[in-house]
């Protein structure tokens, strides 16, 4: 998350406020901080007029740098060049940058990649060019988008040169900044990246691809398994199995989309009874279908077995699978082991229930309101909120208080559902009880945005001066700005005297509370 702690914005605060020894430790410190985010408030210090506190602020940057994932370079070129001298010295400090390039470090040269002006860019592009080091190909990948053409021409003739085998490597490990260019739009690089891709196919470069799919990166992973089924000469079921195998669901989820189209035979099922063991439901639910589909006799008691799962999407397609062979309906099926013995898939089985009977089994699903289980007591107001909403609303308000912030969450989930089931003044009791618990203050001000458009401005106008907390007053404030700055025809028609008049006071009273143009639009809203 790039986002500066409190107690780093107070560090930088101070940093060259002491003696330089001083500024050279803070730097030091900084630089051992982990956070790249530092960089772009760091590069000030390594035009220092000291010695000392220059050469501490390049250690620092390039420990930074060290930590700073390829893909983040992006972000670091953007908020780099937001530094710029006044207009009065902007071109002495050009001629004099350009001057001293080839007197530049490697960490200073690669900041001086990213500077804001094209003359400085352009020369230390071209440094980089004529040293030719590692180092310099990601820098060189990100000026393929410079708004200078002379730049993106420079940087791609010279990154041209190096679609070879030997420069495999450098091209993995940066090819996320190549994906990139997909969405740049200063220049076309399809084609670009096609040669790209047909260097990372070759034979060649089958260790490189190999390497990839073990790199602690998961884009890069992800990247080469992806280029790995298209390399030549390389066992896709091997590919594939390693995929399924990976640490990172997105990879296994993509895995699972194709694994049909790769593997064939015994290595197709092994593949998809594997899938079922997986904790991500997608994949799941991917492998559920194929089995279905290609293994129907082994499927038959996996499928049953997944008309229990926790997941709603799997529990869906078993059923849908099961009803070629099922004799009574789900919801007796539901019933039967809600009825019986084993307790141990009592929520999934209340969930399915819900999903599948009608009016009258909402009375079953009560009965188990008070459960010990949290999962169940969810499960039980999910199915309510679907069988029979209406007749269990103060069930659904008695549970938006609970203790339990998911069993809040799903009763409040109900109540937008159905918002006429809680009553205006019991909203406004609950955001006034002082010892109303946080996540419940929360879910209350979720279940007044789904209430009609008056209603909910006359509550949030009401409870915004007597709100205790400030977080509670900045909820209100956010919610009052999205109904004022996205009016829609639930307004309804228009309001009557004694409510408009009502709606003024409210208003008054909160005049110190609201902005002026926040309030200027309310109350032009309510004419």
């Amino acid at each position: 998350m790039r986002q500066l702690t409190s107690e780093l914005r107070l560090r930088l605060d101070q940093l060259g406020t002491g003696t330089v020894q001083g500024t050279a430790e803070q730097l030091r410190h900084l630089g051992q901080s982990g956070e790249y985010i530092l960089i772009p408030s760091l590069l000030r210090m390594m035009d220092d007029d000291s010695a000392i506190i220059r050469q501490a602020a390049e250690q620092a940057v390039a420990r930074l740098l060290e930590v700073c994932p390829v893909s983040e370079l992006v972000w670091l070129n953007k908020h780099v060049r937001e530094w710029r001298p006044s207009p009065v010295i902007w071109k002495r400090f050009v001629e004099r940058e350009v001057h001293k390039i080839d007197q530049a470090s490697t960490i200073r040269l690669s900041m001086l990649t990213m500077h804001w002006s094209g003359y400085i860019r352009e020369a230390a592009v071209r440094r980089m060019i004529r040293e030719d080091e590692s180092y310099s190909f990601p820098y060189l990948l990100l000026r393929l988008n410079d708004w200078v053409p002379e730049i993106r021409h420079l940087a791609r003739a010279a990154l041209e040169l190096k679609l070879k085998p030997e420069h495999a490597k450098l091209w993995m490990e940066n090819i996320m900044l190549v994906e990139r260019l997909r969405i740049c739009g200063r220049d076309q690089f399809e084609s670009f990246i096609e040669s790209v891709h047909h260097l990372l196919r070759q034979k060649e470069c089958r260790f490189v691809l190999h390497n990839a799919r073990v790199s602690p990166e998961p884009s890069i992973r992800q990247f080469a398994f992806r280029i790995s089924l298209e390399a030549e000469g390389t066992d896709t079921g091997m590919i594939m199995e390693q995929a399924l195998r990976d640490e990172n669901p997105a990879i296994r989820r993509w895995a699972a989309q194709r694994v049909d189209r790769t593997l064939s035979g015994q290595k197709l099922r092994e593949a998809l009874l594997g899938m079922q063991l997986d904790s991500v439901p997608s994949i799941r639910r991917e492998g559920l279908a194929v089995l279905a589909t290609m293994y129907p006799d082994d499927a038959k008691a996996i499928i049953m077995d997944r008309l229990l799962d926790s997941n709603l999407p799997v529990r869906d397609t078993a059923r849908r699978y099961a009803k070629q062979w099922m004799n009574v309906s789900y919801a007796e099926w539901y019933l039967d082991v809600i009825w019986g013995d084993v307790q141990h898939h009592l929520a999934a089985a209340i969930s399915g229930l819900g999903e599948t009977g009608d009016k009258a089994d909402a009375e079953v699903l009560y009965e188990y309101a008070k459960h010990p289980s949290i999962a169940v007591r969810k499960a039980v107001i999910r199915g309510l909120m679907r069988l029979d909403a209406s007749s269990y609303g103060m069930h659904f308000v008695h549970s938006l208080t609970s203790e339990q912030p998911g069993i809040s969450r799903e009763a409040c989930r109900a109540l937008m559902q159905h918002p006429y089931l809680i009553q205006p003044d019991e909203v406004a009791g609950l955001l006034s009880d002082p010892d109303a618990l946080p996540h419940v203050v929360r879910n209350v001000l979720r279940i007044i945005s789904s209430m009609s458009k008056w209603l909910q401005v006359g509550l949030l106008l009401q409870q915004l001066p007597e709100a205790r907390h400030e977080w509670v007053k900045q909820a209100i404030h956010r919610q009052l700005y999205n109904w004022a700055r996205y009016p829609n025809r639930r307004y309804g028609g228009r309001l009557s005297t004694a409510e408009r008049e009502r709606l003024h006071k409210l208003l008054s009273l909160c005049g110190q509370e609201l902005d002026g143009d926040l309030l200027q639009r309310l109350e032009w809203l309510m004419q």
